[in-house]
């Protein structure tokens, strides 16, 4: 008791007791505080056509109706996300936000090219692009060949017994150096024939005579004789068998104009003003 005595006589217990009376009359007195006033234009609206893109999205995922007490956690769901998004946006959560400007940044170019697309070009429109871009449609030049490797550097007995060998009617896929590179290739391409004996082999060989065993011809890998067997120069592709193709490229390059074209007017609202560049 004397010490229970001693501490009530002290003048900070008397500070303590005197705060919390006062503290607790105010809570009493004062009235409990207003929530946020509610914006009476601030409406969340699902519509049956929101309702019905939420069924079809769930049908999509489970391949099967909901039911309609699934229909009612859809829709709550709805507007919990719909309230999310409103309030982070009041609050500048999309701001410096390089994910969610990039998406947006394709979706407006998305707009644009769905617009081009929904365009349908004239029969004129394809053949003047088809005039205009007439290189696209070359096809390159190809040729069909067999090759026997007389190695790196190449052995001039062995190139010459070689030669003396085809020349008599030998089989000529057992003759040169071992290598797994292809004996034969058959209407390739500059690119294919690049990609396999290395570049400018094609050059090298297309004027080459038909039939004729020639070289010996420097590749990547060493040296090759070579016998060119059939030859195809390049060709324009006519423009009624890649009709297709063409109108596909087309409204590639009307969506790219179209995007640039919306891109610059609405660049034009703006006022842009660049840092200062150094001297």
């Amino acid at each position: 008791m004397t010490g229970i005595r001693r501490l009530a006589s002290q003048p900070l217990v008397h500070f303590l007791l005197l705060g919390s009376l006062i503290f607790a009359a105010y809570g009493f007195i004062s009235p409990p505080p207003e929530s946020e006033p509610v914006d009476e234009n601030a409406e969340i609206v699902v519509t049956q056509q929101k309702l019905q893109r939420l069924v079809t999205e769930f049908e999509a995922v489970w391949q099967r109706l909901p039911t309609e007490e699934e229909k009612q956690t859809l829709v709550a769901s709805y507007v919990r996300e719909e309230v999310l998004v409103r309030e982070a946006l009041k609050l500048g959560l999309d701001r410096d936000d390089i994910v969610l400007r990039r998406r947006l940044v394709q979706k407006m170019d998305f707009l644009t090219t769905a617009a081009a697309r929904s365009r349908k070009p004239t029969e004129e429109d394809l053949k003047s692009y088809y005039a205009a871009n007439r290189n696209a449609y070359l096809r390159s030049g190809r040729i069909s060949y067999e090759q026997v490797f007389l190695g790196s550097p190449a052995d001039e007995e062995l190139a010459e017994e070689v030669q003396d060998r085809l020349r008599q009617g030998a089989d000529p896929e057992v003759l040169g150096t071992r290598t797994l590179l292809p004996f034969r290739l058959d209407m390739s391409a500059r690119s294919k024939i690049d990609g396999v004996f290395g570049d400018g082999f094609y050059e090298r060989i297309e004027a080459l005579p038909l039939n004729e065993w020639s070289g010996p011809v420097q590749s990547g890998y060493g040296q090759h004789l070579i016998r060119v067997t059939q030859r195809q120069s390049a060709e324009y592709l006519p423009f009624e068998s890649i009709r297709n193709e063409v109108e596909a490229d087309w409204a590639l390059r009307k969506a790219e104009e179209l995007r640039e074209d919306a891109y610059a007017a609405m660049r034009e609202r703006y006022r842009i003003v660049l840092p200062e560049t150094g001297q």
